[in-house]
């Protein structure tokens, strides 16, 4: 998309300021507090490593006896290249820590907004959850993938606004059967959403028991590798969108590790991130590409020769556990996978031997189209080879779920379809509305206070078309529940991501349409499955975050099976409205 828009969207944000930083105590669940109790000051605003850094662990919290407890600072500052930092610190000062829960857990997690107050104040259309009005440091948090309800308090985020100053108390409780693997968190209030999640206020939520699909892989070391991207400083003209190796729209980072982009006369150069393993030994590999826009298609390549990953899980959901007979897991064998934004993928694989002379963690040159962004081939990281009593991996506990826990998407290949909708991408012309559309609807760019464009029923299943009719690739992604992918029409243009079709996602890309009208427009087609508890209203949108800040996304609202309707006024039981579009 054009790249103007974005950086312009950046500048309005931008705080040259670091935070003088103060607490608030817990309110309750679902409302707002004011600036009056203390906890401890968390200086420091953001910090980050150094480019070309070793990849350290991100810090963990687990759940205990059913239950987690989070206290976090939503705080920022600028970094010496001037661009703007956000993250999310716990008292004791844990950046983004990786939130550890069970099936049927409780997550509390207690957001204080200490940004500096915000321009461009707004006022919300009642209901509201939280704050009345939003600017442009209002923050709240999707808890992506997970399958908890849509209430105020709970993960909503059309009307959830918490503004510089205020604190507000999510409390989520997860399904029994809750698959384990690994999800995420971060803001999502609409028109905001890039510049906060590409400035890293981001961090990884693992529902763990996923040895009990895959049983060894409890005894395997585990790396959380969590890639973001942010703004590259080269300040050059965006290429087309199938670039090769270039200058990247964005620069990517691993665990906060920069890999930044140079240019010189010899051309672009990469500094990747440095990650010390045991020679030949199998390693659990946890990785989200939890960026703003950039597109990632990662391989592991020793001395030139793409490795093979063994897939355990996609989008927190278990490969091959879902058939409905109760046995483990069969993992799928590939040797590259595509990881579009916000998706996630976990794999086991061997290390290098010590022989071998480059070890990396790539990503491939992605084609997004004439009018994408330029995702080139890039290294993100080097493995160097160490003894074992070097290499630092995730320490997990043993942790304990029901045999009831992970089931949750079983039988949904094979359930009776009660409705067939098409939905599809689409932009104008100069790029400055974007808009997600249900076919026989009049496109829009994403109104809170309008009527949902779907509406559906607790219990139902549903088969979706989604289409991608501009000239550059769009990210689908669905809030609360998760989707069985039953095929990739790409037409031959784009070659199809390994492993996803017959598993269930709760994002999938949808690549670029050749603008030729003789050329069918590209899609997917999806089971989507609403036969959860999750009733009330929620979105479904494109998961590159500067589309959907442009109006790419629209509401959903499933009415309980008893036949009633949704209740989504008073108290925000079902969390419909939401937050006014900043960009226009």
């Amino acid at each position: 998309m054009n790249g103007l828009l974005r950086n312009n969207a950046l500048a309005t944000l931008a705080c040259v300021a670091l935070l003088s930083m103060s607490g608030i105590a817990p309110a309750q669940s679902g409302s707002i507090a004011s600036k009056d109790a203390a906890i401890a000051a968390i200086p420091g605003g953001c910090p980050r490593f150094a480019e070309g850094a070793q990849v350290v662990t991100p810090p963990a919290l687990y759940s205990q006896n059913g239950a987690l407890a989070v206290s976090f600072s939503y705080q920022q500052s600028v970094d010496a290249q001037g661009r703007t930092l956000y993250c999310f610190m716990t008292p004791n000062g844990l950046q983004n820590p990786t939130l550890h829960v069970l099936p049927g857990d409780k997550l509390t997690v207690v957001v204080t907004n200490n940004t500096p107050q915000g321009v461009n104040p707004m006022t919300l259309n009642p209901p509201n959850c939280g704050a009345k009005f939003m600017n442009s440091t209002s923050v709240n948090l999707h808890y992506h993938g997970t399958n908890t309800a849509p209430t105020c308090g709970g993960d909503e985020v059309i009307k959830t606004i918490i503004n510089s100053g205020e604190t507000f108390t999510y409390t989520l409780d997860f399904p029994t059967d809750e698959p384990p693997g690994m999800y995420w968190y971060h803001p999502h209030v609409h028109g905001i959403s890039e510049p906060v999640v590409m400035g890293g206020a981001t961090g990884a939520l693992i529902v763990d028991g996923i040895e009990r699909f895959f049983p060894g892989i409890g005894a395997l070391p585990q790396q959380i590798l969590v890639l973001r991207d942010q703004r590259q400083l080269n300040d050059l003209k965006e290429g087309q969108g199938n670039c090769g190796v270039a200058v990247p729209f964005h620069d990517v980072t691993v665990n906060n590790v920069p890999v930044n982009s140079y240019v010189d006369k010899n051309g672009v150069s990469f500094v990747p991130a440095v990650l010390p393993v045991p020679a030949e030994q199998a390693q659990f590999w946890r990785v989200a590409n939890i960026s703003a826009d950039s597109i990632l298609d990662l391989s592991l390549v020793y001395d030139n020769v793409p490795q093979t990953l063994n897939l355990i899980a996609i989008d927190g959901v278990p490969i091959n556990s879902q058939d409905g007979t109760g046995a483990a897991g069969q993992s799928i064998a590939v040797n590259h996978f595509r990881l579009p934004p916000a998706s996630r993928v976990e794999f086991v694989a061997v290390m290098p031997a010590a022989t071998v002379q480059q070890a990396r963690l790539m990503t491939a040159n992605i084609n997004t189209g004439v009018d994408g962004d330029c995702n080139p081939t890039r290294p993100l990281i080097t493995l160097n080879t160490v003894p074992s009593v070097e290499a630092k991996v995730a320490s997990v506990p043993a942790r304990q779920i029901s045999d009831a826990a992970g089931r949750r998407f079983a039988g949904l290949a094979q359930a009776a379809i009660a409705a067939q909708r098409n939905l599809y991408f689409s932009e104008n012309a100069d790029q400055s509305e974007f808009y997600m559309t249900v076919d026989g609807q009049a496109p829009h760019v994403f109104n809170p206070d309008e009527p949902p464009s779907i509406t559906t029923t607790q219990g139902s299943v549903e088969q979706w078309s989604v289409e991608n009719r501009s000239t550059e690739n769009h990210v689908f992604h669905i809030h609360q529940i998760h989707f069985y992918v039953q095929g990739q029409n790409n037409f031959g243009k784009e070659p199809q991501a390994p492993g996803i079709v017959g598993q269930y996602l709760d994002t999938i890309e949808v690549p670029a349409w050749s603008g030729k009208k003789q050329d069918p427009y590209p899609s997917v087609s999806l089971l989507m499955d609403f036969r959860g508890e999750v009733v009330g209203d929620f979105v479904f949108h494109c998961h590159l975050l500067g589309h959907e800040d442009l109006g790419m996304m629209s509401i959903i609202r499933v009415n309980p099976a008893s036949g009633k309707v949704a209740q989504v006024g008073g108290a925000l039981l079902q969390g419909v409205g939401g937050a006014h579009h900043m960009a226009h």
